[in-house]
C-alpha cells in the first residue's frame, strides 16, 4: 500500500490511549442504556431526550440526572429525525440523531471539534479536538492537540449541546455525559 500524507496521524490516533477530557470538561454521568436508539438535545437547554427500546428519558446534563421517563410505544423519531418530548421537554419537538441517521453538533463557538475516525472497520475512534487546532494540519503552524474518548463498535451519536457546554457519546448501551 502507497504511503499517504495521514499515516503519521493515523499511527498517532492508533497509540493514543483512551482518556476523559480536559479541563474544563468533567464527567457528568455514565448511564447503562440497553437498546439506546436516539439522543437529541433541546435547542435551548442542556437537557437531553434518550430513545432507547424500553422507553425514552429526558437527561439533565448539568447534573446528569434522569428527570422524566415514559415506557411509550413511541420510541423514536419520525421520517424528519423529530420527536415530541416529554416531562420538561412535552412541548418541544427535539431534532433526533441516532440508529437512522440525524447529527449532533460538531463544533462550539468558542472551537471545541470533535472528530470520528474510522481507520480499521467497524472500530471508531471518538476525538475530542482543542480550540485553535485542526486534527488534518496545523493551524497557525500549532500541531493539533485531541484527546482518545473512546474507540467504539456502535456509536450512535456524539456530538455537542446546542450551547456547547455539554457532550455526548451515545451506543447501542451507554450514554456518556460530559459538561463544563
Amino acid at each position: 500500500m502507497p504511503t499517504s500524507h495521514l499515516d503519521p496521524l493515523r499511527r498517532e490516533i492508533v497509540q493514543l490511549q483512551v482518556t476523559p477530557p480536559p479541563a474544563p470538561w468533567q464527567l457528568k454521568a455514565r448511564l447503562s442504556i440497553v437498546g439506546l436508539m436516539e439522543v437529541g438535545f433541546d435547542r435551548d437547554s442542556e437537557l437531553l431526550l434518550v430513545a432507547s427500546s424500553s422507553g425514552r428519558s429526558v437527561i439533565d446534563c448539568h447534573t446528569g440526572e434522569k428527570v422524566a421517563r415514559d415506557r411509550t410505544d413511541n420510541l423514536g423519531s419520525d421520517r424528519f429525525l423529530e420527536t415530541r418530548g416529554l416531562g420538561p421537554l412535552r412541548d418541544r419537538v427535539i431534532p433526533m440523531a441516532g440508529i437512522h441517521g440525524g447529527r449532533l453538533p460538531v463544533a462550539t463557538a468558542d472551537g471545541w471539534m470533535i472528530e470520528d475516525i474510522t481507520l480499521a472497520w467497524p472500530e471508531q475512534h471518538l476525538l475530542l479536538v482543542e480550540p485553535g487546532s485542526w486534527l488534518h494540519g496545523a493551524r497557525y503552524h500549532r500541531p493539533a492537540v485531541f484527546h482518545k474518548l473512546g474507540v467504539e463498535l456502535e456509536v450512535r451519536a456524539f456530538g455537542f449541546s446546542y450551547s456547547g457546554l455539554s457532550l455526548v457519546l451515545a451506543t447501542a448501551g451507554e450514554l456518556v455525559v460530559f459538561g463544563r
